[in-house]
């Protein structure tokens, strides 16, 4: 009886002191993985940022209004792809002012920071490039690669 007594106030506080929690699944992706869909692995490094006039939804989350933005990178090593590219160009989102809940996670650069990636990118039909991952958390397939000089 007196277990039964203090479950129902130990149920009460449980239900009391958790708030509603949101979230939303992220697929884990293995470094195999990324490397197996990506048509481009390099180590570059972001030269410059610009926002493009592509402004609206998100391509894979409606709801959440985002503003395009091309990223140029100087390759310092091709991994996977054309070993001859010494540049390119990548394609990816920022929010515009505006960020619904369980949003996107978008991956950000500062050219003048002089920080090294590792990147897994698909090419697209106009010769920009994309996170293999998608659009939706782009950082899982964009690492950043601490202590490496260019």
């Amino acid at each position: 009886m007196k277990s039964i007594r203090l479950f129902f106030p130990a149920i009460a506080f449980l239900l009391i002191s958790t708030g509603i929690v949101a979230g939303r699944i992220v697929r884990p992706w293995s470094y195999q993985e990324l490397l197996d869909k990506a048509d481009l692995m390099v180590i570059a490094t972001p030269t410059a940022t610009n926002d493009t006039k592509e402004h609206g939804d998100h391509p894979d989350r409606i709801g959440q209004p985002v503003i395009g933005i091309e990223t140029g990178f100087a390759v310092s090593a091709v991994l996977k792809g054309d070993k001859m590219l010494k540049d390119f160009v990548l394609q990816h989102y920022r929010s515009d002012k505006v960020e619904v809940p369980n949003a996107p996670t978008f991956v950000s650069f500062d050219p003048a920071e002089k920080r090294t990636y590792i990147l897994f990118l698909v090419r697209e039909a106009d010769g920009r490039y994309a996170p293999v991952v998608g659009q939706t958390d782009p950082g899982l397939g964009v690492k950043e690669l601490v202590g490496v000089a260019r």
